[in-house]
């Protein structure tokens, strides 16, 4: 099927998509699995608002918030980290950073090597698709394998 064709359906249908779709469910209000070992699929049905208690939904990238990951400096950083495995050339997190606190923890050492200002995380969540990764960070950074690797980045963007 036709990505953009793809795109205008699930765009009229109020559904989206977080993630690779290999696997469609139409459950209202679920959350549809591949198998153990497979890739999650989220589908929501509305926004994210629409249902109280629900995370917020992330924000589009826009080019103001991701600005501040496009200067000299960033481009630096960015190809050590394209280099050292932890993200792709569309500056998108591989395998390496595969939990949301392990790209929290990436964030964080790139928030300050570069000295971006508040609200520090918003370049991130707007370039990743994510939500809350402040929360992540602060939620997992008292744990010694993710002090760890928080030290292998950093020392792999010096």
């Amino acid at each position: 099927m036709d990505k953009e064709l793809l795109e205008k359906i699930l765009a009229a249908s109020r559904i989206n998509v977080q993630g690779d779709l290999v696997l469609e469910k139409h459950v209202e209000h679920e959350i549809g699995n591949v198998e153990a070992g497979g890739i999650g699929i989220q589908i929501v049905q509305g926004g994210a608002d629409a249902s109280p208690g629900k995370p917020r939904a992330a924000r589009p990238a826009s080019a103001d918030a991701v600005a501040v990951l496009d200067t000299p400096e960033a481009q630096l950083l960015w190809e050590k980290a394209l280099t050292a495995g932890w993200v792709d050339a569309e500056r998108q997190p591989t395998s390496r950073l595969s939990t949301k606190v392990a790209k929290a923890m990436f964030a964080n050492v790139m928030v300050n090597m570069l000295n971006i200002p508040n609200p520090v995380y918003e370049p991130f969540e707007a370039l990743w698709g994510e939500t809350d990764l402040g929360r992540s960070y602060a939620s997992g950074n008292s744990y010694e394998k993710n002090k760890r690797l928080t030290d292998e980045i950093r020392k792999t963007l010096r």
